[in-house]
């Protein structure tokens, strides 16, 4: 089946401050939280940025947009420090301008995707020395994802190539201890699966198609797989990470909503409490995404999986979120009422 993901120097003196509310039924008292949001500086020249990463320890990765019309295109970017490293774009021809990230560690190297022309096609690409270049692919392939890498510097994906005429996704993970190799995880149900994500353990999150075509988490270490449950009638998920052992994904019910899951360390699935889209997690079990609020302006951060607090559009600004740091911080990206540009967010409870 065809799979579809997310596309996806010094602050600014004065913070913002969001609102925060109590979630109903919150066991602690999350109104003694306020996030307190700054906004991360851009590359001179650059009009837009977004967070889609965080290192864990003060680190957030992303991209920046120069303009859709420019020839500088869309960049890579690492903030940490107080500094801006600008990773530019995958400077091979053949390649669009522009770019995507998925994730970073915290020896600073960033994965994402670069764009093939004209077919749009994705390749998987890292830094390193202070540029982006291509992942090795498995024979044949005609597109790949990075989607995940860890602090010992494996990385996490998929490969396209074509079976008896048709594109096919294999999971595979770039080994750092084998630097310019690819590997199919062996272990796994002989269907089309890709992988989404890794833990600090090596365990990596895979999405596998079940015979019908709907995807099916499994959890792959060492060669050996096993295969998380649903809950209740659900049948379909989009894994959104893994993290000290726990996976967060969306599931799709036969009645046609879906919503956010928590599976826990024993591999037990349990809803997400007025969870939506939910997209980041860490180690401590903080998630955040998107709530049920039918303005999809209300958007939550869950101790596991109770609602702990709230953000939510002011009158003068969005929001999204998309990130959920080791460090407790949150991140995605804010813009301005009306018509302002996207510019990178990180909030801090303080």
């Amino acid at each position: 089946m065809i799979r579809l993901y997310r596309v996806a120097g010094a602050v600014l003196a004065a913070s913002l401050v969001v609102a925060v509310s109590a979630a109903p039924g919150a066991s602690a008292a999350p109104a003694a939280c306020t996030w307190t949001q700054t906004i991360l500086p851009l590359p001179k020249g650059a009009l837009t940025g977004e967070v889609w990463a965080a290192d864990g320890n003060g680190g957030y990765a992303g991209t920046v947009s120069f303009g859709a019309d420019s020839p500088e295109g869309g960049h890579v970017v690492l903030w940490k420090n107080g500094k801006v490293v600008d990773y530019g774009n995958l400077p091979l021809p053949g390649y669009e301008n522009w770019v995507t990230t998925t994730g970073v560690n915290r020896g600073g190297t960033v994965v994402g995707m670069a764009y093939q022309t004209p077919n749009g096609f994705p390749s998987a690409i890292r830094s390193r020395d202070g540029k982006l270049e291509r992942l090795p692919e498995l024979p044949g392939a005609d597109a790949s994802r990075a989607e995940g890498v860890n602090d010992a510097g494996d990385i996490v994906g998929g490969v396209e190539t074509t079976v008896d005429g048709s594109p096919y996704w294999n999971p595979v993970i770039w080994p750092a201890d084998k630097p310019g190799t690819v590997v199919k995880l062996a272990g796994l149900p002989a269907t089309e699966a890709s992988a989404t994500g890794i833990d600090q353990d090596g365990t990596v999150l895979v999405e596998v198609d079940d015979p019908g075509g709907n995807r099916v988490p499994y959890l792959w270490k060492d060669g050996k797989a096993r295969k998380l449950s649903f809950p209740g009638k659900g049948y379909d998920v989009v894994t959104r990470g893994i993290s000290n052992g726990r996976v967060i994904g969306q599931v799709d019910y036969p009645s046609g909503s879906s919503g956010g899951v928590l599976w826990e360390r024993d591999g037990k699935p349990k809803a997400m409490k007025q969870g939506v889209d939910i997209e980041g997690l860490n180690r401590d079990g903080q998630i955040v995404g998107r709530t049920e609020d039918p303005s999809w302006h209300v958007f939550g951060v869950w101790k596991l999986t109770a609602l702990d607090s709230t953000l939510r559009y002011s009158a003068d600004h969005g929001l999204d979120l998309h990130v959920s740091s080791d460090d407790g911080t949150i991140a995605g990206r804010t813009w301005k009422f009306p018509g302002g540009y996207d510019e990178p967010t990180v909030w801090k409870c303080g």
